[in-house]
């Protein structure tokens, strides 16, 4: 089935996308699945009103999340809880197997590449040739088949996006070739050695032009904001994302129906409250819950509690185009004021291990010395300070996201810390999207901050975080040989060259004291175990097609 727009539809859903997120978040949904869906809650489970509504002996998830994402649109969600509803909508080339950890635990096997969208594939001897094979029983969820111009069609809105083109310059296209409808060659401009981690991100989501046919790219992102054009598992009937979404599975998925029949997720800002559903039994699933209070669920015996390794950090983003904190002296004295023992036990009761260099321990390249790494010594804090020429101390912002206990409790402990210095902390409280505006914007002095890496490799990391010209560089943090550095190691279809020369980057992060590394943070998965499959993804982003009930 194909549809058009027509430009008095077009213009409402523009003026949708930019009011908010609609009701109706499937592309070919009923369109007064709205309506009925407003005020719905949760009866129980399997019991459902509104959009929630259900059939007995329906298979139904229910998850609490801290946030409810920001976009359906894939390729400008940079976000894991926007990633988590794209993921259900939408397919990609590539996917990773499964293995299991020392817990004995099912999660993704990073290193193992399988087929999803793409069948079969072959990679020239150089690593400058992708040749790439298309599923011939791949449809969309409107019946149209998967082909190497919905591809091509697909990647090149991602180059084109202002939020995550980086992400196509850093898989090195040069240039895509149809050879026929079920066959694709990408042609890179030098080797990469990641290539197929990234394809696998929900980045690289397949859409289908069909459903896009006359708009511009500025009116697709607009209409895929609140809308889908996915081959995926799940249909998005409706996403409130400050309250709640509904997600049905679809009978005619191509790689056959989920196990699961409806996901019903709930938008829980507060911590307490994800808490107390959790151990009520009233969630499945509750995410982002405090590491102090797993010791109160960890004595229910329907629970099963998880802490998962990860590739997720915290770290106090300084900004270097600021005044005081462009010297030097001044952000290393912060970073010798850290406390940093206090924040991993008291605020994190030992979930969590000290960051000691910018790359975490679970991702190749980490540097294992203590060469370099910070410890709290305010005597030496205030010795540069005083060097830096700021004796009688300064006044800096720091920026916290609500709706995570953990980021507000760090931050009274870096403000207390920072006035044993001399540096008077005013602590900013901000809404999770105006946050996100301050910092994308450089618009702050300091912020406590979090980054997930969707690619475990640390070209990936660094050309996010600490290349000048990084998405996430947050902070404006400019090194010309990092920057010399990432390119020669992108350049490199060496691995371990690669990991040798992020070693030396990390020591030069740390003398530059780029920002403070505070934590590399387990992720806490609380689950009811009625489950009887849960797939973990070191992105933290959940599957719903790989969970079963």
């Amino acid at each position: 089935m194909k549809r058009k727009l027509t430009a008095m539809a077009l213009s409402a859903v523009l003026a949708l996308s930019l009011a908010g997120c609609g009701a109706n978040a499937n592309a070919n949904a009923n369109a007064n699945s709205g309506n009925a869906a407003a005020g719905s809650e949760t009866a129980g489970n399997g019991e459902t009103s509104a959009a929630g509504e259900a059939e007995a002996g329906d298979k139904i998830l229910t998850v609490a999340f801290a946030e409810g994402g920001r976009t359906l649109n894939p390729s400008q969600a940079t976000d894991a809880t926007s990633a988590v509803f794209i993921n259900a909508a939408y397919d990609q080339l590539v996917t990773y197997g499964s293995t299991t950890n020392a817990e004995g635990y099912e999660v993704a096997d990073t290193s193992d590449i399988q087929p999803s969208l793409a069948k079969s594939w072959k990679v020239s001897e150089d690593g400058m040739t992708y040749t790439i094979h298309l599923d011939e029983n791949a449809k969309f969820a409107t019946g149209d088949p998967v082909t190497a111009d919905a591809v091509i069609f697909s990647f090149e809105h991602v180059k084109n996006s202002n939020y995550t083109g980086f992400l196509y310059t850093l898989a090195n296209i040069d240039t895509m070739e149809k050879v026929d409808d079920l066959t694709i060659i990408f042609h890179l401009n030098k080797p990469c050695t990641i290539f197929f981690n990234l394809l696998q991100m929900h980045i690289f989501s397949i859409l289908n032009p069909a459903e896009l046919e006359g708009m511009t790219d500025e009116e697709i992102d607009a209409y895929l904001t609140t809308a889908t054009a996915g081959s995926g598992a799940f249909e998005i009937e409706k996403w409130e994302a400050t309250t709640e979404a509904v997600l049905n599975a679809r009978e005619d998925y191509w790689k056959g129906k989920a196990d699961l029949d409806k996901v019903l997720v709930k938008i829980i800002p507060e911590a307490s409250n994800r808490v107390l559903l959790a151990d009520k039994g009233d969630v499945d699933i509750a995410m982002v819950i405090p590491p102090k209070d797993l010791v109160t669920l960890a004595d229910n015996e329907d629970l099963d509690c998880r802490s998962y390794e990860s590739v997720s950090i915290t770290y106090l983003s300084l900004n270097n185009e600021n005044e005081a904190l462009s010297n030097v002296k001044v952000r290393q004295a912060i970073n010798y004021a850290m406390p940093y023992d206090s924040i991993v036990n008291d605020v994190l009761s030992g979930h969590a291990k000290k960051l000691d260099h910018v790359i975490p321990s679970a991702m190749p390249g980490h540097l294992d010395t203590d060469e370099g790494v910070y410890t709290q010594d305010l005597e030496k804090a205030r010795a540069l300070l005083e060097e830096a020429g700021y004796a009688s101390g300064l006044e800096l912002n720091l920026l916290v996201s609500s709706g995570n206990q953990d980021n507000a409790d760090t931050a009274i402990l870096v403000q207390d810390a920072l006035s044993k210095i001399g540096v008077t902390v005013n602590i900013e409280k901000m809404e999770r999207p105006q946050y996100l505006e301050a910092t994308s914007s450089h618009n702050f002095d300091m912020a406590i901050s979090a980054y997930s890496s969707f690619v475990n490799d640390p070209g990936y990391f660094f050309g996010n975080c600490l290349y000048s010209k990084g998405e996430y560089n947050y902070g404006s943090y400019k090194s010309d040989r990092v920057d010399a550095i990432w390119e020669e190691a992108e350049a490199s279809n060496d691995l371990e060259d690669r990991y040798s020369l992020y070693q030396e980057a990390q020591m030069i992060v740390a003398g530059d004291a780029a920002w403070a590394p505070l934590y590399e943070k387990a992720n806490i998965v609380v689950m009811d175990k009625n489950l009887s499959r849960y797939k973990y993804y070191p992105d933290g982003s959940i599957r719903f097609a790989e969970i079963s009930k």
